[in-house]
């Protein structure tokens, strides 16, 4: 893993999270924290960024899961209507 400053770190993550840059974020969330924070601010940022990158990556899973849901019931409903286009009493 690369390592760099915390300043860096926090100044990249606010940048991916700015831009809503979902791979970035994802790939900070795999990342080590810096080893050290300057202040007890620098830490409380951190962890505030922590927490948006956290809520952006939940957003993103329910909005896939519910496009998982319409997919599934339209699937659903193509087969309904294929089987009663097949199923036809002559």
């Amino acid at each position: 893993m690369e390592r760099r400053n915390s300043k860096e770190w926090i100044n990249s993550l606010k940048i991916a999270i700015i831009n809503n840059d979902l791979s970035k974020i994802e790939e900070y969330s795999k990342r080590e924290l810096p080893s050290k924070f300057s202040s007890i601010n620098e830490a409380k940022e951190a962890l505030n960024l922590i927490t948006q990158a956290t809520n952006i990556l939940k957003e993103e899973k329910n909005k896939i899961g519910k496009i998982l849901n319409q997919l599934k019931q339209n699937q659903k409903y193509i087969q309904t209507q294929q089987n009663s286009t097949f199923n036809f009493q002559a």
